[in-house]
């Protein structure tokens, strides 16, 4: 070089040298890199909704000149929807002790959940790698990548009923009123329960009561394969004890009360009652009846009944519900005209009347005269405050099921469903019957806590119930197993759901999902035939369609649901499921009026 000598060049290259190894040269150089040669996928593709969440998981490599401890790599996931919403999903760090080396470059692979909400449905998930200089905290920025868009609500399709009805009044000016309580105790065991739930304080309120009089029947009960043959007789004992005694300790108001026993030993009635209202299939009630309806020895019968299909069944559902007490009270007192009870229980939940001129069960019944929520729920409020009976609680819960229903607010809302589940919760515990615990579980489904939705709908089936109740509540905890990705589960359930719309949408969702399309489109015709111009059965067909590439039956099915129902015109072009067929001219002319 002309004019430099040799020493001087090598100094003046060295000064370059250095001063390329500041932020200002190195951070661009890193993000050039990363832009380059970063490889970024997401899985599943499309993403998906699972109830109220979205899971994924995502896999990034890059050149191993971006693992620095001076200028640490890190690369942030973000998600955009609506009008410049953004949400922070979360960052890959790619530093030494959170990555692994794969074909020889850095490589993580990390899941991430995303809470789901209807205007998260046409998004994107976007990636972003930052470069930090250590010192100086300088950063700067690659460029903006779309990993994907859209989020399939195919997984939400789920067909549920969650209906919760008042406890249906039992009050009759004309007739003296009966209450009803059940007890149920551990294996092999006559002990009562005295933690929450065992319905003692409820016992406790009726012992309160001011009526005139009482007359109380206990009924005892044990299953087969319990060994005390004196088992229920000592359990309806144990209640009339803890009954009169106290009666001795805590009533004062002289009322007269009788308490008779009655041990069932009839084993063979009852569970043929309970097999005969249990959601079990025709064959597998048939196997349990015969051998119910034989002349072997209880203890030959529960042996039998161990070789059935059913056991499981029995043991899981039936059996529990057997190691029971059923306590049945029945009261006197005088009737008073509606209009005239109506008002003074306003007065008691006003507190400007006395509590003692109405029983609870006037108090409930005056709820039922007004159709105004805020009234009938300040009557259940006083009801509870008052009585602290299980009817009064569960509906309460009702009234705020109701009012949340009509809530548009979403905080307000769920503080309403909050209070729905609390006093449910309540009734539950005084009154562990599977028309309560659907209920509870109905609220709880409703309010998205899918954990203590799943447990309230089976603690209903091993209560019991009427044959229609139970393929209720197994169809509804086969929507939510669905919903919770429990494709087998839901399976498992339907099959004690009865043949209904419901279960025949909902086993056409399963086998969609676990890409089983054969089956699907079996169960979605199946449905066709309860509701033949169904726009969710077309819709979910024509969906079968695109996964199997089958256009002519896309088009079919697609146009049909349309012209059923219009909102699925929407549905569709924001469809991910329908993605490869946007824009296309078939796509274009199912849609078309």
């Amino acid at each position: 070089m002309p004019g430099i000598k040799k020493q001087q060049f090598h100094f003046f290259l060295s000064i370059l040298t250095l001063s390329c190894l500041t932020s200002s040269c190195t951070l661009p150089r890193l993000i050039r890199q990363a832009e380059k040669k970063q490889e970024i996928t997401v899985s599943p593709l499309p993403l998906a909704a699972s109830g109220d969440e979205v899971v994924f998981e995502v896999k990034a490599s890059v050149p191993e000149k971006l693992v620095n401890k001076q200028y640490p790599y890190k690369i942030d996931l973000f998600y955009e929807y609506g009008e410049n919403k953004r949400e922070n999903v979360g960052t890959l760090n790619f530093q030494f002790g959170e990555f692994l080396y794969e074909n020889k470059r850095p490589t993580i692979i990390k899941s991430f959940s995303l809470p789901y909400t209807p205007a998260k449905k046409t998004g994107k998930l976007l990636a972003q790698g930052r470069v930090t200089d250590a010192k100086t905290k300088g950063v700067q920025y690659t460029k903006t990548t779309t990993l994907t868009t859209g989020i399939l609500t195919t997984p939400l399709s789920v067909v549920k009923n969650n209906e919760v009805l008042y406890i249906p009044n039992t009050y009759n000016p004309a007739e003296n009123t009966k209450e009803l309580l059940d007890f149920y105790f551990d294996n092999d065991l006559h002990e009562l329960r005295d933690y929450v739930g065992s319905n003692l304080q409820t016992l406790d309120q009726y012992i309160l009561d001011n009526v005139d009089a009482q007359e109380i029947t206990v009924y005892g009960s044990q299953s087969p394969e319990e060994k005390d043959p004196e088992l229920s007789a000592t359990r309806a004992t144990a209640l009339k004890d803890y009954y009169q005694d106290k009666v001795e300790m805590l009533d004062y108001s002289g009322k007269e009360v009788t308490i008779t026993t009655q041990p069932d030993n009839d084993f063979r009635q009852r569970l043929k009652t309970k097999v005969e209202h249990s959601a079990l299939g025709k064959k597998q009630k048939a196997e349990v009846l015969a051998i119910l309806a034989s002349d072997n020895s209880i203890y030959t019968m529960a042996e039998d009944l161990q070789q059935t299909e059913a056991y499981n069944y029995l043991q899981k559902y039936i059996y529990p519900t057997l190691r029971s007490a059923h306590v049945e009270i029945n009261y006197q007192r005088n009737q008073k005209p509606d209009y005239e009870l109506y008002l003074l229980a306003q007065k008691i939940a006003d507190q400007t009347a006395d509590p003692a001129q109405l029983s609870a069960e006037e108090l409930l019944y005056a709820a039922t005269l007004t159709p105004l929520l805020t009234e009938r729920r300040k009557l259940y409020e006083a009801s509870v405050k008052l009585t602290d009976k299980w009817p009064a609680y569960f509906n309460l819960g009702v009234v705020y099921l109701e009012m949340a229903d009509k809530e548009f607010r979403p905080d307000i809302k769920n503080k309403l469903l909050d209070q729905a589940t609390q006093h449910l919760s309540y009734a539950g515990y005084r009154q562990p019957t599977a028309a309560v615990h659907y209920s509870l579980g109905s609220a709880y489904h409703v309010r998205g806590n899918k954990p203590k939705a799943l447990e309230s709908y089976n603690y209903a089936i091993r209560m019991g119930g009427d044959s229609d109740l139970l393929t209720r509540v197994f169809a509804d905890k086969a929507a939510l197993e669905i919903e919770m990705g429990l494709y087998d589960d839901a399976i498992a359930s339907l099959k004690y759901a009865g043949d209904s719309y419901q279960t025949q949408m909902n086993l056409g969702l399963s086998y969609l999902l676990k890409e089983n399309y054969e089956g699907a489109e079996s169960f979605y015709l199946q449905a066709l035939q309860h509701k033949p111009y169904d726009g969710r059965a077309h819709y979910f067909m024509a969906v079968k369609a695109a996964r199997t590439k089958n256009d002519q039956l896309l088009s079919t099915h697609l146009r049909q649901a349309v012209r059923s129902d219009r909102n699925l015109l929407k549905e569709a072009v924001e469809d991910p499921e329908f993605r490869v067929y946007h824009g296309t001219r078939l796509f274009q002319e199912a849609l078309l009026p």
